[in-house]
């Protein structure tokens, strides 16, 4: 297992460095749209629209050779030196600043969704057809149907109306754990648990239902074992694709439900930094707040691949 786990860990590394590379060379080749916005800037204020070009594209370092760049680009971003935004913020400061508002009602959304949907969908299968059953299919269709921003505009707005709630959105005059933020983020933890909740529920109850007509099951069942016994069973052998489930769906989806969440709530998390950096066209900004979800998703795939390992010791090493 060791060695196992060490050539998945190379692997990630190299596959990392590997999307530097390829977003480097991206960057590099395309026009930064805010060298022609300086240098015009420069010229409507009476300047050199040629030497304000040059001199930003300098500061960026547009005018060195591609290797030195190119290295340059690997030691500072291996470094955690990610370069400024447009207004000459660090972008890990603004990243610092934002993350943890978002993990603040993003961690206790994944933890209850996947717990409440892996055991209502189990729950579900094993008593297929029964009342429970026929409610949570009822229930799931729409709301895997269900828009995220709506369900977060309408959550917003019954639930300001109805309990006197004074603030409506985040109010940065405040910090994150005082009584006027913290319970405000209540509301983002709902949207985000139901959002992931209906994808859990549906696809345990699908991936167990594979199982229930099983042998072992039906010998279970003979020899008198109780639905919990059975749920017990047939979850560890749907556990693989549960597994499969976190880190590919849920991670795809959090990040677009991130930003819907974060815009309609006010929230000035990685969302709402996202939307900023893409609005305003900053190009370290947007470099950031993009490679974060990729890079997420490249030690997602690490960790899955360790897991299959942990939750299937038949899974091969090779």
């Amino acid at each position: 297992m060791r060695r196992y786990i060490a050539k998945r860990a190379l692997w990630t590394i190299f596959a990392a460095y590997l999307l530097l590379s390829s977003i480097f060379l991206v960057y590099a080749y395309a026009p930064d749209p805010n060298q022609r916005t300086a240098g015009l800037l420069a010229g409507m204020g009476g300047g050199s629209v040629e030497k304000a070009e040059h001199a930003y594209g300098a500061a960026r370092n547009y005018d060195q050779p591609i290797l030195d760049r190119y290295v340059k680009w690997i030691v500072a971003y291996t470094t955690f030196d990610w370069g400024t935004n447009i207004g000459g913020t660090p972008v890990t400061n603004l990243l610092a600043d934002a993350v943890p508002l978002t993990l603040v009602y993003l961690i206790p959304a994944v933890v209850l969704s996947t717990i409440l949907g892996t055991y209502i969908g189990l729950y579900s299968a094993v008593h297929q057809h029964g009342y429970v059953d026929r409610l949570v299919t009822a229930v799931t269709y729409p709301g895997l149907g269900m828009p995220g921003f709506w369900l977060a505009s309408w959550s917003s707005l019954i639930v300001l109306e109805r309990v006197s709630i004074q603030a409506s959105y985040f109010d940065g005059r405040y910090g994150l754990w005082t009584s006027q933020n913290l319970p405000f983020m209540l509301l983002p933890i709902f949207v985000v648990t139901v959002n992931l909740l209906t994808v859990q529920i549906r696809y345990a109850r699908s991936t167990s239902l594979e199982y229930v007509p099983s042998e072992f099951v039906k010998t279970l069942r003979a020899n008198g074992a109780s639905a919990r016994d059975v749920a017990r069973h047939v979850l560890r052998n749907a556990a693989l694709p549960l597994v499969s489930l976190f880190f590919t769906e849920t991670l795809t989806m959090l990040f677009i439900t991130l930003l819907v969440v974060e815009m309609v709530f006010g929230i000035p998390g990685f969302g709402s930094l996202a939307f900023q950096a893409i609005k305003s066209r900053d190009a370290g900004l947007i470099l950031a707040t993009t490679m974060i979800p990729i890079l997420i998703g490249l030690v997602g795939n690490f960790v899955q691949d360790v897991a299959y390992v942990l939750v299937d010791p038949r899974v091969n090493y090779e």
